[in-house]
């Protein structure tokens, strides 16, 4: 009997810890995707600690236990896999933040506490890129009636991409949305948004970085 209670006691108290500790999941850029096996060498949480889980335990948590993740937990590589921390959860500066959406591409996040989950063949070459705020004049320009809009941001953002007359008055907001760090292309068609022949005002926000560029539409 004495036995049955104390089994019954551990499983209730392995549970419970398990639990208490699955916030943190949330508190890593697509934390989700490995879930409790990011920290812990069992997947379902508990136990032991992988390499990842002990760097985090030892240095990057606070007084309550939640994870500190910034710039320096993720330029460490605690499985050195030869990929920091950063990279393997698209987040290679340490600049998302709880609550923003996840970073990166979903498909390439690997596992920073497993040493056999990292980037392998042509993957690898994307995690030397160094982003930062840019926007480039479109092309083609003059234009009709497409052009294209590349511009980078060096860490997730709310991007806003505005098309103003030469007035300033505002026309249409092309994108209003979070972006993680990378290069991006909008493709502006003049016919879908009824425009006519004349010089265009195109502005990029994002952070604090602020930058406008003029576009010519001939028909």
């Amino acid at each position: 009997m004495k036995t049955k209670l104390l089994l019954i006691f551990l499983l209730f108290y392995s549970y419970t810890l398990i639990n208490a500790f699955s916030f943190r999941v949330t508190q890593l850029p697509n934390g989700n995707k490995f879930s409790c096996a990011n920290c812990h060498v069992s997947p379902l949480g508990g136990g032991a600690r992988n390499d990842f889980g002990r760097l985090i335990e030892q240095k990057y948590t606070d007084q309550n236990g939640n994870v500190i993740w910034n710039s320096s937990v993720a330029a460490e590589d605690a499985d050195g896999d030869g990929f920091t921390n950063g990279q393997e959860l698209q987040d290679p500066n340490g600049v998302w933040r709880q609550g923003q959406p996840n970073p990166g591409n979903f498909n390439n996040v690997f596992n920073p506490g497993d040493r056999n989950s990292k980037p392998s063949g042509t993957s690898v070459e994307k995690y030397n890129l160094i982003y930062t705020f840019k926007l480039e004049q479109n092309y083609p320009n003059p234009f009709n009636p497409s052009t294209k809009i590349n511009f980078e941001i060096p860490n997730s953002s709310l991007v806003s991409l505005k098309l103003y007359d030469m007035f300033g008055n505002e026309i249409t907001s092309l994108i209003n949305e979070y972006k993680s760090a990378g290069f991006y292309s909008y493709n502006l068609n003049a016919e879908n948004l009824n425009l006519a022949s004349g010089f265009y005002i195109y502005t990029l926000r994002a952070g604090n970085f602020s930058f406008s560029r003029k576009m010519l539409l001939i028909k």
